[in-house]
């Protein structure tokens, strides 16, 4: 029996009254390079000052609209070509000692209770969430946006899910099942999208030069910054395999579960000093909109 069934069966009213309690109070995307890490970028933190600042705003007002979790999306977290994926531990666990700071960890309890009722609100959407099958500790994809969360003061728990290879679609599906499972569960639901733009974008950058991979990064960032959620969605997938990108899966999920029209968006920074595209930006934010009927008010 699903989460939904049982909330149903033990009462039709108490089921209304958690749809009307839980909601995506927040959704927003986050790069996740590791040298916005003190211990790890040092003097070059000074290249990415405005993607800092960026997300110290970003995870100050996440926290602000008061989720009761964090659902991440991370590029780098193991892929299933057919399924979404997340880790079944108790506690998610990672550092960075794969870039030479050990000692800069961080531990988040894991929330079963979000991940059960997005397992169950994806069968509704005809796509699927597994366990992992072993325990991963947390790449850097999650615990990039995490740090900055975690120095902002969030404490509560964390569901981390890895996307699929299926199509553009599937991710979309999966967003929504996020946003099921935020209303079958009545909790307040914030949603980061953790993923960097084009790989390409400069000669002397880590990967091969795309004189075109611009095109990719200006497109998400004025579709957002426009509230063209559209756009984003049908950007041709030729341009973003030469744009070398590792953040579209992770952006359609987040825009899925922001319910595909953006009424909060933000462009908060965007800069590519080292050839790498970092885009910091709010999709969904609950208090935005409370200060706006405020002022209308």
């Amino acid at each position: 029996m699903t989460l939904i069934d049982a909330l149903w069966n033990a009462s039709p009213r108490r089921w209304e009254a958690l749809i009307l309690a839980g909601s995506i109070v927040f959704a927003g995307i986050a790069p996740h390079p590791p040298l916005l890490i003190p211990e790890i970028g040092g003097s070059r933190l000074a290249d990415v000052a405005n993607s800092q600042l960026a997300l110290r705003e970003f995870s100050h007002r996440l926290i602000a609209a008061k989720p009761d979790t964090i659902v991440l999306i991370s590029p780098h977290s193991p892929i299933d070509a057919a399924a979404f994926t997340t880790r079944s531990t108790p506690d998610l666990y990672g550092d960075f000692r794969q870039f030479g700071a050990p000692e800069t960890e961080l531990r988040f309890q894991n929330d079963y209770e979000i991940v059960d009722a997005i397992v169950a609100s994806a069968r509704i959407e005809s796509v699927r969430l597994n366990d992992l099958s072993q325990e991963y500790h947390l790449d850097h994809g999650a615990l990039v946006p995490l740090y900055y969360l975690h120095e902002a003061g969030w404490k509560g728990p964390v569901a981390v899910i890895g996307f699929t290879m299926q199509s553009i679609d599937h991710h979309l599906a999966f967003g929504r099942a996020i946003r099921g499972a935020a209303a079958a569960s009545g909790k307040r639901v914030a949603v980061v999208a953790s993923g960097d733009l084009s790989h390409r974008l400069k000669v002397d950058g880590p990967y091969k030069y795309e004189p075109t991979a611009h095109l990719f990064d200006e497109q998400i960032v004025s579709g957002i910054a426009s509230g063209n959620a559209r756009a984003i969605v049908e950007i041709d997938p030729a341009l973003r395999e030469r744009a070398g990108e590792c953040g579209y899966r992770s952006i359609i999920v987040a825009l899925g579960a922001a319910g595909e029209s953006l009424h909060d968006q933000q462009v908060l920074s965007y800069e590519g000093p080292f050839g790498v595209g970092y885009m910091v930006a709010i999709l969904v934010d609950e208090n935005t909109r409370s200060r706006a009927a405020e002022t209308i008010g």
